[in-house]
């Protein structure tokens, strides 16, 4: 494993990890979920790159790396999130040589949806697991309420403190304001929207990547009916679907989350849909 320091437009520095497979037959960004380390991919990285994926893993602001440590007066959102999704790619481009895919874990998911224009080149693909709208219309039931009022919450919370505090809640780590409100704005309308750049679907029907879309059976955060509705806003993309089961252990962790335990299974499908 290779750390590889970055510094973006911005001034935000971070050190992405880089495993290069011994025979290189694709390269792959990987982008995290929201709250969750770059280290925490470990394990999948370097199966992949066993499987002949150069892998680059990055560290989203906000993560334990990132100069950009989120307080009242230091903020981020999704533009400057899919800035730093563009300088990963050309930067794994420069390294092992393209065309790079992507692959995009919950919220990491969402930003290679939407940030699809940015990033993609002729012949690469895009990967999403565990990762949906986050729209509270495509839950069923209690969780549909569950998902508003959470999401909404934390909003507020985010609002009134100048950021929001998941390490202290249990979910998401601490993150930027502006991060939260654009996030807890789609899970009440549906659609992504930057406070810089404004609506974030306005070219998501140009282009027709092949997708990759795998489903975690039992994930509750991402259902896959939520995941149906994130890449069937690529109008044109060509999309494989892939139902995963989830590690047995540990029980008492979401799926969400729980395939990175043992993801060998994932690793397969994603090496098969690559090469």
């Amino acid at each position: 494993m290779e750390s590889i320091p970055l510094t973006a437009a911005d001034g935000a520095t971070s050190k992405a990890r880089l495993f290069r497979a011994e025979e290189h037959a694709a390269s792959l960004l990987v982008v995290p979920a929201m709250g969750v380390n770059a280290w925490a991919y470990t394990k999948f990285a370097q199966l992949l790159a066993q499987a002949g994926i150069t892998t680059l893993v990055m560290e989203l602001r906000g993560g334990e790396s990132s100069s950009v440590q989120p307080r009242k007066g230091v903020d981020f959102g999704y533009a400057e999130l899919l800035d730093d999704v563009k300088q990963h790619v050309d930067e794994l481009k420069a390294r092992a040589g393209g065309p790079v895919h992507l692959l995009g874990h919950s919220l990491g998911g969402q930003m290679g949806v939407v940030g699809l224009s940015r990033w993609y080149e002729p012949g690469a693909k895009l990967i999403v697991i565990a990762a949906g709208t986050v729209h509270h219309e495509a839950y069923a039931g209690l969780e549909r309420v569950g998902v508003f009022v959470g999401t909404q919450f934390a909003q507020g919370l985010a609002r009134a403190l100048g950021v929001y505090p998941g390490h202290r809640l249990g979910f998401g780590g601490k993150q930027g304001k502006s991060l939260i409100v654009e996030w807890s704005n789609a899970a009440r309308t549906g659609h992504f929207v930057s406070t810089r750049d404004g609506s974030l679907e306005q070219q998501l029907d140009v282009l027709a990547p092949e997708v990759l879309a795998i489903h975690v059976q039992g994930d509750t955060m991402a259902p896959r009916r939520t995941t149906e509705l994130l890449v069937g806003k690529l109008t044109k993309a060509n999309v494989k679907w892939v139902d995963l089961p989830p590690p047995e252990q540990p029980k008492r962790q979401n799926p969400h989350f729980r395939w990175m335990k043992d993801p060998a299974n994932a690793t397969r499908e994603i090496a098969a849909f690559l090469r």
